[in-house]
């Protein structure tokens, strides 16, 4: 079995180290920066340059990261317990033992490895697809770098129609960034609007921390709404019947991604009636959308599973 170019899993020192460095952004964009905009001696083109170079450095700060990893842990997990035995076989085989939920994550850690940008640097946006109020994702302007949508189309046809030309490594990548996609293209923040970058860019407080939408639906509701490990959230998720999941497995890529638009657009007009400038959300976010995120872990992880049976 052919490795994978040395793309390894980024230490979590590192992205612990990026977790500092936002807390300190955010720390300076709400409490430094409007003390500056504040002083009185600071000349219009003073005040232009401090604003330009803040939004440089609040954008720069933030990655574009879908669920957490335990969100993502959670798709996998899904999809693994509804895997045929053959898909089972193969991904074993292509994984070298280890399991889709080893490497649910996978996409987003080689972002920060030192070998991504020597052939990974165009996927940094195959992570999501940016929809505006008023537009759908077909009438939206398309990132000519490509979106979630156009790469999982172009990958799962590699892996199917293309299959027996593939090297294994390229085998064994392309496998880790269906897994991984699949999840994104259901987290609702990765169907957010361009003007704000996903709700990068819409500042909430999260019960008493500083942050932004974006984050509140990568990891942190999902934490506030169950102490559970990945592992419970699949046992517990995971109880439908079969009829169900015959039926959700139905559709395209793109129907599956105007589902999660729809719900990236109610989760929008939830903060937008709170009518405050910095929207404070805790239990009762927590408690109006938990139905929303159970319901698209699991589509989530029935898909893949549908995707990766189709594949293998």
């Amino acid at each position: 079995m052919m490795k994978s170019n040395g793309l390894s899993i980024y230490s979590q020192k590192h992205l612990k180290d990026l977790q500092i460095i936002n807390k300190l952004v955010f720390k300076y964009f709400f409490t430094i920066y409007p003390f500056f905009l504040s002083l009185n001696k600071i000349t219009p083109m003073k005040r232009a340059l401090i604003t330009i170079l803040s939004a440089i450095l609040l954008i720069n700060s933030i990655p574009s990261y879908g669920w957490g990893a335990k969100g993502h842990d959670i798709v996998a997990a899904i999809a693994e317990q509804n895997l045929t035995r053959k898909a089972k076989k193969e991904i074993n085989k292509l994984l070298d033992g280890k399991s889709i939920v080893y490497y649910s994550s996978w996409m987003d850690n080689i972002q920060n490895s030192p070998y991504w940008e020597n052939g990974y640097n165009k996927t940094k946006t195959w992570h999501y697809a940016n929809v505006d109020k008023g537009f759908t994702y077909e009438t939206m302007t398309k990132n000519e770098n490509g979106d979630v949508v156009t790469a999982l189309n172009k990958l799962t046809e590699e892996m199917t129609v293309n299959y027996d030309n593939l090297t294994d490594s390229m085998r064994v990548d392309y496998l880790k960034m269906i897994v991984h996609m699949v999840g994104d293209l259901h987290c609702p923040m990765h169907a957010g609007r361009l003007s704000d970058r996903g709700g990068n860019q819409v500042k909430v407080m999260w019960f008493r921390e500083e942050t932004n939408l974006h984050s509140v639906w990568d990891s942190k509701i999902i934490e506030s709404a169950r102490k559970w490990s990945y592992s419970e959230w699949c046992d517990q998720l995971d109880r439908t019947d079969r009829k169900y999941r015959k039926s959700v497995m139905r559709g395209t890529y793109e129907e599956w991604f105007a589902q999660t638009v729809e719900g990236a657009a109610e989760i929008y007009d939830y903060v937008e009636r709170n009518g405050e400038i910095v929207p404070v959300l805790s239990y009762q976010f927590v408690y109006d959308f938990s139905p929303l995120l159970e319901e698209q872990l699991l589509l989530a992880g029935y898909r893949l599973a549908y995707v990766l049976n189709s594949i293998f």
